[in-house]
């Protein structure tokens, strides 16, 4: 029979099974809710390509973000391999600035830094499309 190993007078297999047991919290189960999001940009009735879409929930939550494709549409992520956005109402910001550009934003203030777009995001499938104006309320 194999001596029984300790860590300062405390079996090995105690701080063992701790750490097995918090490990076991850190999975998918402590995610949100969230809702699948996905939907269309326009600019002045045209598809608006490469424009970053940001969903941040009223509440306590991470953002998520879409890209437009070239057709104006997006499907946001809440993580690099989780689709979705926070089940909650969510402050909506898009923006065209990148540093492909060179950082130009061909968007009004009120689509992204005094944004004036809201979405509420709910379980299950979300469509949230933005007809946006270059002039004009």
């Amino acid at each position: 029979m194999l001596p029984a190993l300790h860590l300062a007078g405390i079996p090995l297999a105690l701080p063992v099974a701790i750490v097995a047991l918090t490990m076991l919290g850190c999975g998918r189960s402590q995610q949100p809710s969230l809702g699948r999001v996905s939907g269309t940009v326009t600019l002045d009735g045209a598809a608006l390509a490469d424009a970053t879409v940001l969903f941040t929930p009223a509440g306590a939550g991470r953002t998520s973000q879409g890209i437009t494709d070239a057709w104006g549409r997006y499907e946001l992520l809440y993580l690099r391999e989780i689709r979705g956005a926070n089940v909650d109402r969510h402050t909506v910001r898009i923006t065209t600035a990148c540093e492909e550009n060179g950082g130009r934003e061909a968007l009004p203030p009120r689509y992204h830094l005094e944004t004036e777009l809201e979405a509420k995001v709910v379980a299950g499938r979300n469509v949230c499309n933005f007809d946006l104006r270059s002039q004009g309320p």
